[in-house]
């Protein structure tokens, strides 16, 4: 019995399906760089009415956006296995890119939990199917890449005035220690995690795994940027009124106060 609108599918046939909608979107993205090769020259704000009125900086985003899509799906298509019978609800359709993103998920409503479908027994979701010794050495990989960004931090923190320049301004002390520590606990939980992974076992990964264990190809460089930026430049900002704030004298809030009630009476 399936409960809840699910369908099963062989792995076969969805790596099929997923391998067609990675051809649509390679196409896709091979279109866009003809479309920014013949705008070389344009500024990253210029736009065109060829290209819908998207300036050059949205079009490099667009590509960038797919590229990080298309690997996701490569992975996701490289990790099924073609024998084992999938069953899925829409949240999973929509990660294989195999319906709308604006699908209504129905079936979310409801308990999803499919019993022995088939001749096979069937993966309840869309999971990816991988070895210990290959999830251990990815592990590894994610370790290593946490122990570097906590170096590269640390370094940063050790800048002095003197190496500042106009391209690399030196950044708050207390904003290199938290992103060093930080980058530190990561690479400890996954070096945790690593350490009690089976090499000798077959590990069955869904959405949440595959995101707590860092195993998906990492984010492009401008996401990653936008998304440190956002995380980083509220403390930032509070770091630099603080300080501002330690500069003023008695004298320059009496004359604040004064300037304020002078505008209120004009």
């Amino acid at each position: 019995m399936i409960t809840g609108l699910r369908i099963t599918i062989r792995g076969e046939d969805l790596s099929r399906r997923i391998s067609e909608r990675i051809r649509v979107h390679e196409a896709t993205i091979s279109a866009l760089e003809t479309r920014i090769k013949d705008r070389e020259g344009d500024q990253w704000f210029d736009v065109r009415v060829e290209d819908g009125m998207k300036s050059l900086g949205e079009l490099e985003s667009d590509r960038e956006q797919l590229r990080g899509h298309l690997l996701r799906l490569t992975v996701l298509r490289d990790g099924l296995v073609a024998d084992e019978v999938y069953s899925l609800g829409g949240a999973d359709l929509r990660l294989a890119d195999l319906i709308s993103a604006d699908v209504a998920d129905s079936s979310s409503m409801a308990d999803e939990t499919s019993l022995g479908v088939g001749p096979a027994a069937t993966i309840d979701g869309l999971k990816l199917t991988m070895s210990g010794h290959e999830l251990r050495s990815l592990l590894e990989q994610r370790v290593h890449d946490h122990q570097r960004r906590a170096d590269r931090w640390r370094g940063e923190q050790a800048r002095t005035p003197e190496q500042e320049t106009d391209d690399e301004p030196l950044l708050p002390n207390h904003m290199c220690e938290n992103e060093a520590e930080r980058s530190d606990w990561r690479a400890s939980v996954l070096d945790f995690i690593r350490d009690h992974v089976e090499p000798a076992s077959v590990y069955r990964l869904g959405e949440c795994d595959l995101a707590f264990g860092e195993l998906l190809p990492e984010k492009p460089g401008w996401l990653e940027q936008d998304e440190y930026e956002q995380r980083t430049s509220v403390g930032f900002e509070l770091g630099r009124l603080t300080k501002r704030i330690g500069e003023l004298s008695p004298l320059d809030f009496v004359l604040g106060a004064r300037q304020a009630d002078a505008a209120e009476n004009c």
